[in-house]
């Protein structure tokens, strides 16, 4: 006898019938092509723009300035006339803007535009800047926005040269050179026969690099010659303290001094002697009048009228010097003040006897009927120095010899005699001579 199989009190039959029933259901519910997608959202890009202002510099005001030309090294031209620009620019980078206007210096700024990352769409990636233009003939120090991929800031005949790698951030970087030949003093105590010709000044002070940034400066107050023995010194606090010596060298090449720079700090060239020999002749200095007590009681001697020698004088020896031709002047120029930084004497001239008064330290007391007398000696310093400088085309080295005699220290003695019987007494008035009777030298 055949048994029918139960679940929860429903036959196998019914339970086929059901499984049927549903699988008919589903498979008339849904095809292949009813499958369902997710869709996934439309991606908008970023839009990225430059918008700055440009500004002068009117008698140390900052003022808006209309009428200038900008142009982006990718867009060509893109703004004329107004004070206030936007500049639209398709991706992250570095943009180059160039500001011109009639009457000011040509100037270029780079402007990073920094990536917002891949997560962010649709946004608007704004850079704002100011920019600022300087009239010709006036302060124009390089000014530019450096971000980690390095860039380029120019002022004049200077570019600052910022590798990749070698700032951590955006920085906005300054650069102000000055030319004026200086004397260069303050050499890690000691003192050298060397001149400034180049000055420059770079911001933010203090800013440390990565790796080595290149700055190359032309000098063209020269033209034909350029300068050997020239040398790099820095010192840390723009405009105050002793100059320290970089062992970096200066090279000449493509018509420019270059250096590399770790740091921002305030940096100068120097050109110095290549040479230098030195002899000093001890001269007697004139007469000196000696100085009587005629009043009885004692009389304090506070200073002594003498005559001396001042000054100094150069002599552009050889004729080397004629050889140098519209350079001429000023490569005496820079000589003589590197010349001065060493004598420390104004060489316009080598003059004397003059009139002078020693002040003494300490008074002499002068008795009734004695004499005071004096005498005194100088140093004249001679140097003979030698510089070098290269013709530009040639690379032929010209050895300049300098001449310098330089009026040195003073040394006076002083002794006491008695005249007595007012001025009768046979040793009043006679020559000084040395140590006797009392002599003594009172100052150098």
């Amino acid at each position: 006898m055949r048994k029918e199989v139960k679940h929860l009190g429903i036959s196998a039959k019914a339970i086929l019938m059901v499984m049927v029933v549903f699988g008919t259901l589903f498979s008339s519910c849904y095809t292949k092509d009813d499958i369902p997608v997710v869709q996934k959202p439309e991606v908008v890009p970023n839009k990225y723009v430059i918008e700055g202002t440009i500004v002068t510099n009117n008698n140390g005001q900052q003022e808006t300035l209309k009428g200038v030309t900008v142009t982006s090294d990718k867009n060509g031209v893109v703004t004329s006339g107004d004070a206030n620009f936007i500049v639209t620019v398709p991706s992250p980078d570095i943009y180059t803007l160039t500001l011109t206007k009639d009457g000011y210096d040509n100037i270029t700024y780079k402007v990073v535009v920094p990536s917002p990352g891949d997560q962010i769409t649709g946004q608007l990636i704004s850079v704002n800047v100011q920019l600022t233009m300087y009239l010709k003939n006036t302060s124009n120090p390089g000014e530019g926005q450096v971000g980690t991929s390095g860039g380029t800031v120019t002022q004049g005949n200077a570019t600052l040269e910022i590798p990749a790698g070698a700032l951590a951030a955006n920085t906005n970087i300054t650069m102000n050179i000055n030319s004026d030949v200086q004397q260069a003093i303050e050499v890690n105590g000691t003192q050298e026969a060397a001149a400034q010709f180049l000055l420059g000044e770079f911001g933010p002070s203090g800013t440390i690099f990565s790796s080595p940034v290149a700055w190359s400066v032309a000098y063209p107050s020269l033209a034909n010659y350029y300068l050997a023995n020239t040398q790099l010194q820095y010192r840390a606090n723009n405009g105050a303290g002793d100059w320290t010596i970089l062992e970096t060298g200066v090279i000449f090449e493509d018509g420019k001094y270059n250096v590399n720079l770790t740091h921002f700090s305030q940096y100068r060239m120097v050109y110095r002697a290549s040479s230098m020999n030195s002899n000093d002749v001890v001269e007697n200095l004139p007469a000196i009048a000696p100085i009587t007590n005629e009043t009885a009681g004692t009389v304090q001697i506070t200073e002594i009228p003498y005559e001396k020698y001042e000054g100094g004088e150069l002599e552009f020896a050889g004729t080397e010097w004629a050889t140098l031709g519209a350079d001429l002047d000023q490569i005496k120029n820079l000589v003589t003040e590197a010349v001065k930084a060493k004598v420390q004497v104004d060489l316009s001239g080598f003059n004397g006897p003059v009139a002078a008064v020693f002040q003494l330290r300490d008074p002499i007391s002068l008795l009734y009927d004695y004499h005071l007398l004096s005498k005194g000696t100088q140093d004249i310093n001679y140097y003979t120095f030698t510089f070098k400088v290269y013709d530009k085309n040639t690379k032929t080295e010209v050895t300049l010899t300098v001449n310098a005699k330089v009026a040195g220290k003073v040394s006076i003695s002083v002794q006491n005699e008695f005249c007595g019987a007012h001025h009768t007494h046979g040793h009043c008035g006679h020559i000084y001579n040395g140590g006797a009777g009392g002599g003594m030298v009172i100052g150098d």
